[in-house]
């Protein structure tokens, strides 16, 4: 067995509250920079005036954050999950310098690119440095509070680029990373080394670089970008995927420690479990705020509306996130993660009648249960995740939870607006919505296969 090198619990809530706020502080900053965002896209578009490319604004920061998840979890299991969230951040730092300092939108694209980088690995260890720092039922709880963060970004986010976008520039919305991301990285600074890696944890570039050239293939492949370099984008990638996933098939056989998703995920049935509520959760809730925007366009209802329903769904995270974290530990696995996916297909389905019916009071309730499900078991799934994790891996069973959940969101955007284009155009989204709670009832299915132990630590989970 090897040497433990995580914090006990009781040191985690007594000799590290620096750590604790530049966590808080740093994920607040990468949540925040993917919603705010979406409101300044106008402005760049005006400044820059180059239609083609401006999807990839987006795209751009959302495929590396998804991808450099597997990669930022075995670094961190290989030099210490602290060593490798001050490297992230600084990458954040630096990229978002380089995006207000953008000319033309090649050149922003490529920052929004590096930002995706610094991102990616700002949110999967700060989930792996609580979870260093926390164990037991302290450890639910604080996971449930990184969930929190996210809602309040969803929040704050719009808000934040709205205000600064109409007053200074829009630019000003990554100057204001500068003085935060410093702030954080100086707490870190200033804090206790936590997690000093292990040395014999070995990365594999050649399987992290197959996986990552796979997930970008099929995200591609299902994202309907235009890609005007290739005359027949859809065989070239297609090929490019199956290539990607041959090599690493081919590495994992041959060293399969260095598997980029832990083995465990595929030989243990709960973890097993987790994987797929991971995906379907993470469908049910990207989907309905994707698809409810344009559903309610059809209807006429105003962007204000629509905003405030969608809020709601942030909000419902927050409080099934905080509500998760307290009681996981009294009621268990099993009993949370079915709530979790009940709330979903019932708000889901909510949301298909009030579109149906035009009742606002319907579609609002839904969004509200799709956030409170989302909540539940996105902590749920994450805890479990980390209880079952051997001591030198747990930064890769971390990576691996928000992996999937990237993932699960591109997958069940681009899976839904296909749906829905299928269907006739009178009920299109009413019905795709009782599709996708059709899809969160096959994921409470799966839910009733989780443990029910009650006990947290990593001796129950056997």
């Amino acid at each position: 067995m090897k040497s433990q090198t995580l914090a006990s619990p009781e040191a985690g809530a007594g000799k590290y509250p620096l750590s604790v706020v530049a966590v808080l502080v740093a994920l607040f900053l990468a949540a925040m920079d993917s919603t705010a965002v979406s409101t300044i896209l106008p402005q760049i578009n005006a400044q820059m005036q180059d239609t083609t490319l401006f999807p990839w604004v987006v795209s751009g920061f959302l495929l590396p954050l998804a991808l450099v998840a597997p990669l930022a979890g075995a670094l961190a299991d290989r030099f210490g999950v602290g060593a490798m969230m001050k490297v992230s951040l600084c990458v954040f730092i630096v990229a978002s310098v380089w995006v207000a300092l953008s000319q033309d939108m090649i050149m922003l694209i490529a920052g929004r690119a590096l930002q995706g980088v610094g991102a990616g690995g700002i949110i999967v260890l700060s989930y792996s440095l609580l979870a260093s720092l926390f164990e037991g039922p302290k450890r639910a709880s604080m996971q449930g509070m990184l969930s929190s963060v996210w809602g309040l970004a969803a929040v704050l986010g719009p808000v934040a680029g709205a205000v600064l976008g109409s007053t200074l520039s829009w630019r000003a919305v990554f100057w204001l990373n500068l003085p935060l991301g410093v702030l954080a990285l100086l707490a870190l600074f200033f804090a206790p080394t936590i997690g000093r890696g292990q040395a014999s944890r070995h990365v594999d570039p050649l399987a992290q670089g197959a996986l990552a050239v796979f997930a970008c293939a099929a995200l591609l492949l299902l994202s309907n970008h235009p890609l005007e370099w290739l005359a027949h984008p859809m065989p070239v990638l297609t090929v490019v995927m199956l290539v990607g996933l041959g090599v690493l098939a081919a590495r994992v056989r041959a060293a399969p420690d260095s598997s980029p998703v832990p083995l465990g995920f595929f030989t243990r049935p709960a973890l097993g479990v987790v994987m797929v509520l991971v995906m379907i959760s993470s469908v049910g809730l990207y989907a309905s705020v994707s698809l409810l925007p344009v559903a309610l366009d059809h209807v006429r209802a105003s962007a204000l509306s629509g905003g405030a329903l969608i809020m709601l769904a942030a909000l419902g995270w927050v409080a099934g996130a905080t509500l998760c974290g307290k009681r996981l530990a009294r009621v268990g696995f099993r009993t949370m993660a079915v709530g979790g996916m009940l709330l979903l297909m019932l708000g889901c389905s909510s949301v298909a009648a009030g579109l149906y019916w035009a009742f606002w009071p319907g579609i609002g309730a839904g969004q509200v249960m799709v956030g409170l499900g989302m909540g539940l078991t996105a902590t749920t799934t994450l805890v479990f995740a980390q209880n079952s994790a051997p001591v030198e891996q747990l930064g890769a069973y971390t990576s691996t939870v928000q992996f999937l959940r990237s993932l699960g969101a591109a997958f069940g955007v681009n899976g839904m607006v296909a749906v829905a284009l299928y269907l006739p155009p009178g009920h299109a989204y009413p019905a795709t919505f009782l599709v996708l709670g059709l899809i969160m009832g096959c994921g409470l299915l799966f839910a009733c296969g989780m443990p029910s132990a009650i006990g947290l630590r990593k001796d129950s989970l056997g």
